[in-house]
């Protein structure tokens, strides 16, 4: 009996110190498995069930990336705050350098391969919404838009700019739809 309750404890505590680590690793073998499941259960998705599928991943990666900057500052922070005093200042100076040309790095070659590939040139146009002048902005696409917008990539550009969907109407009679524009405030 005693021996039970000693294992019993190390296998809740174990489960306790662990249990990030098995949630993640839970969620991948899951999220796995729901792909293969949705890519397996049509043989053709419609472009409308792939943004409701898109969705969620969607919001998991803006929020992803509006925590990657304060999470590095955070950790710059806290690393030269627990340093010694007469240290902490040149390698403070290091990491702000560190940081500041790899940054450098990233804009200039993301810049050149942008000049080098051109992404988006030559690409198929939708010719139903060119001759539509637009898209139709259903209930569904405002309401994830929404939320889209509640979970911004950026902080600080959230905070400068709003977005937001306007529908206009294109003016002739014999249609009657209105084209949205996403325009910033």
């Amino acid at each position: 009996m005693q021996l039970e309750k000693k294992r019993s404890f190390k296998v809740g505590g174990c489960l306790r110190t662990n249990l990030l680590t098995i949630l993640t690793v839970t969620g991948v073998i899951v999220g796995i498995g729901l792909g293969f499941l949705l890519r397996e259960a049509k043989d053709e998705w419609v472009q409308r069930e792939i943004v409701y599928v898109r969705f969620i991943g969607d919001l998991f990666l803006r929020m992803l990336k509006a925590l990657i900057l304060p999470l590095i500052v955070a950790s710059l922070v806290s690393a030269i705050g627990s340093l010694d005093l007469s240290l902490s200042g040149r390698i403070g100076a290091r990491a702000i350098v560190y940081y500041m040309v790899t940054t450098v790095c990233a804009v200039v070659l993301g810049i050149i391969l942008v000049m080098l590939i051109q992404p988006g040139k030559g690409g198929e146009r939708n010719k139903e919404l060119e001759e539509q002048g637009g898209r139709n902005v259903t209930t569904p696409d405002t309401l994830m838009d929404l939320v889209r917008n509640m979970f911004p990539p950026n902080l600080v550009q959230a905070s400068i700019e709003q977005y937001q969907t306007t529908l206009i109407y294109p003016g002739n009679d014999s249609i009657r739809k209105y084209i949205p524009i996403v325009t910033r405030q």
